[in-house]
């Protein structure tokens, strides 16, 4: 298992890390595989919530007896105590101390009253969330649905996709301008991160951290065009689940951000041509495209971090206007050179 800049809204997986968050305002494009039509697909997606269930056992009054939490969220409940939140081993006896700590802990109790105060009862997310899955099932009926789990993660990791579970940490969408934000250590947490910790994201951030993980073949060892085109693909495909979500919240830049990358595409491609970056495996190369940060390296700091999900949602989308009878399953399948021959920016 391994992990991509913790500190930032981190997607942590069993096969692979990502990195998270970005948009796109090319509206929803034309071409290729179009909107998925989930008539007759239906999904019900319950969100566990586990961090309520945290707060309420371990926090003031509470019993601190997590039996009932063990029963209903199974393995996922070690992996949060051991891994997300880095508690201590489940069958530590230490543990419930150390989970007592954290909700008994007033600058933490204060992000999870935060979390209720602008989410809710996560009902609205929860219908996004079905039509988004309906879509993807449509498409791709034999795949596992994920189970749905909100937690608090003591801003730890703010993605965690299992094989079977999809679960968020909701302390890190309660609003970029909340006091609770503030406080953050400017060294972990910079600006464009803390500006991103917005509700609107939610939804998009964690079925595009399924998608990245789930929809994405590994890419270590790869060249960068590799990675542009598979990133490029899982971005096509969220475009179709989530049809209503504006392009900005899928790809998390700022509109400045989105206008600078529209009016410098060839610019972009130039640059990876003339330094022949393309078909570069270095580690550098890469994770100066395809990395987060607060503007790509070399780059105008106009430009936003992790512009390789763009270019290659780019490269991708030129390929479907090219070939718009590529089914989706087909278009996972395609091989990058053949998506590199599609896209002639100008």
């Amino acid at each position: 298992m391994v992990e991509v800049v913790k500190g930032s809204c981190t997607v942590r997986s069993f096969s692979k890390a990502v990195p998270f968050l970005a948009a796109l305002l090319f509206a929803r494009c034309g071409g290729g595989p179009g909107s998925i039509d989930p008539e007759g697909v239906e999904v019900d997606l319950p969100i566990g919530r586990l961090d309520r269930g945290i707060f309420e056992t371990f926090g003031p009054g509470g019993s601190g007896d997590d039996r009932a939490l063990r029963a209903e969220y199974g393995t996922f409940y070690t992996l949060y105590v051991e891994d997300i939140l880095q508690a201590a081993p489940v069958d530590d006896p230490r543990l419930p101390l150390a989970l007592g700590g954290f909700a008994g802990n007033p600058d933490w109790r204060s992000t999870q009253e935060a979390a209720e105060a602008t989410l809710g009862d996560l009902s609205g997310q929860r219908k996004d969330f079905e039509e988004a899955f309906a879509r993807l099932k449509a498409v791709f009926p034999d795949r596992i649905t994920p189970r749905l789990v909100a937690y608090n993660s003591g801003y730890n990791y703010g993605i965690y996709p299992t094989d079977s579970v999809l679960g968020f940490g909701v302390e890190w969408f309660i609003g970029a301008d909340h006091p609770v934000i503030g406080m953050l250590a400017p060294e972990r947490f910079p600006r464009y991160l803390k500006d991103r910790m917005r509700p609107e994201l939610l939804v998009p951030s964690v079925v595009k951290g399924w998608l990245m993980v789930h929809y994405m073949p590994e890419t270590t060892g790869d060249d960068l065009l590799t990675h542009l085109v598979q990133t490029g693909k899982a971005m096509a495909l969220l475009d179709v689940l989530l049809p209503d979500t504006p392009s900005d919240l899928k790809f998390a830049f700022t509109q400045e951000q989105l206008s600078w990358c529209e009016a410098n595409e060839f610019r972009m491609w130039r640059e990876l041509v003339d330094n022949e970056l393309l078909f570069s495996d270095s580690f550098e190369d890469i994770g100066r495209i395809m990395n987060d940060g607060p503007f790509t390296p070399g780059f105008p700091r106009e430009s936003p971090g992790h512009v390789g999900e763009w270019i290659g949602w780019r490269m991708v989308r030129a390929y479907l206007d090219e070939h718009p009878d590529t089914s989706w399953p087909d278009l996972l399948a395609v091989d990058p050179q053949s998506v590199l021959k599609s896209y002639k920016p100008r």
